[in-house]
């Protein structure tokens, strides 16, 4: 990475991915796409049948019949697992919270992303939609059946993983209230129900100041919204309500922290195709051609494969392009992603601490807008939360003071995001950063 030749590769990997950001948002992708080529996948089919065991025994799924976990819409975001999406949920707190998770990828690196069910008076409220499948809504429905029935559908976020669910878990849920951030937004700008993103149905939208008469489920859940615009030639804007339940003490975010678990999430392991695909090693045959029979069996589901596949999947995702593995694009193209020693202690730095703000955000969204951001973390502390519930990874037993120790990176603007990484883990991070922003995001600290 320290070559020309290494920096225009980390360069072209940064770009790829924010035009994959634009692309997300962009109606082309948002509407019922008629046609789309899977990614190739060199274990096979890219979407494999679910697998009966569990490595969780908490965990548990509605119907378990592929017509239950189908999915129709996922053409309007084509990422993996595509259209079959199976749905694990988990009691977080009893009797009052709980975790519905499917899985969610992009070139095998997939992760668990979570709707959070919270018992409010009168019924649910859901918050950050997944794709409603029968699978899930059935799910949901076996806790309407205990705790009444779905009365609220939150949006919390301006990001496209989780906004992309909200008009068909609507319609799954037609007589919940809806409830989001306003600065919603597509490229180019259309209006979103137009493109069959936003139901025609909206209730009201989060904000720091409660509308008149306050917000309908009262006051049992409390709210606080991060607004802020990233700066660049098109500035972006980017919302984040944070949510207190009151009855359990739960927080509940989006991307703003993350708890990386050292065990990959049991949805991610219901079908584990993508870790290890990740984890195999390509060998090539003595005329040097790659022999994909060995890389099939170099990639054995065992336990110490999947570990090494969540491992350097969890580095992908937040890193783009960990220092540990290859910036050479040919490469990848050809064999997939090579890695090289030093990853292991990057994953430990990581998955230690018992929340992080990941890179991928620290560096492209809170850093050029720092103080504004540490002013919310500062109104979030007032809470006396005991958990928090992020969309992805795991759930974490945390109170203000691990919160707040995530984000101290905003007041050491020239070192690490996350003690223990190294400078070159940020290289592409820092590219796309100075691409899209004009500077350095890790030495920016504007207003």
């Amino acid at each position: 990475a320290n070559t020309s030749t290494g920096t225009m590769a980390a360069l072209r990997l940064g770009l790829l991915t924010l035009a994959l950001h634009v692309f997300a948002n962009s109606p082309a992708t948002l509407f019922r796409l008629s046609r789309l080529s899977c990614l190739s996948n060199p274990l096979g089919s890219p979407r494999c049948p679910p697998r009966a065991h569990r490595w969780a025994p908490r965990a548990r799924g509605g119907d378990r019949g592929d017509g239950a976990r189908e999915y129709k819409e996922w053409r309007r975001l084509p990422l993996q697992p595509y259209g079959v999406r199976t749905t694990l949920m988990q009691e977080v707190a009893r009797g009052k919270v709980y975790s519905l998770e499917q899985q969610l990828g992009v070139f095998n690196v997939a992760v668990n992303i979570r709707m959070t069910a919270l018992v409010v008076d009168g019924g649910l409220m859901l918050v950050n939609p997944i794709a409603p499948t029968q699978e899930c809504v059935s799910l949901v429905n076996d806790l309407a059946k205990r705790y009444g029935p779905v009365r609220y559908i939150v949006l919390p976020t301006t990001q496209v993983e989780h906004k992309v669910n909200l008009e068909p878990l609507t319609t799954a849920f037609p007589d919940a209230k809806v409830w989001v951030v306003g600065r919603q937004w597509s490229f180019p700008p259309f209006k979103l129900d137009l493109i069959g993103l936003y139901p025609k149905r909206i209730q009201g939208f989060l904000t720091n100041k409660p509308p008149p008469g306050g917000y309908p489920w009262g006051e049992s859940v409390e709210v606080k919204v991060l607004d802020i615009e990233l700066p660049g030639a098109i500035p972006t804007p980017f919302q984040e309500a944070a949510l207190f339940h009151k009855s359990s003490r739960s927080l509940v975010v989006t991307d703003s922290v993350i708890n990386v678990p050292t065990e990959p999430p049991p949805i991610v392991q219901e079908d584990p195709t993508s870790l290890l695909t990740i984890a195999g090693v390509w060998k090539g045959s003595e005329s040097g051609d790659l022999d994909i029979d060995s890389a099939k069996k170099s990639a054995v589901n065992n336990k110490s494969n999947r570990q090494e596949g969540w491992a350097k999947t969890a580095l992908l995702a937040c890193f783009l392009s960990p220092s540990a593995v290859s910036k050479d694009l040919g490469e990848y193209i050809e064999k997939g992603f090579q890695w090289s020693d030093g990853w292991q202690s990057t994953f430990k730095a990581l998955s230690t601490p018992s929340l992080v703000v990941s890179p991928l955000v620290s560096q492209l969204v809170f850093r050029p807008q720092a103080k504004k951001v540490e002013k919310w973390v500062d109104d979030l502390l007032e809470w006396p939360f005991q958990m928090v519930i992020p969309a992805h990874f795991s759930v974490a037993r945390a109170g203000p003071k691990e919160f707040s120790r995530a984000f101290d990176f905003l007041r050491n603007v020239d070192g690490v995001s996350i003690s223990g990484t190294l400078e070159d883990d940020y290289a592409v991070l820092d590219a796309v950063a100075k691409l899209a922003f004009g500077s350095k995001s890790r030495t920016s600290s504007s207003d």
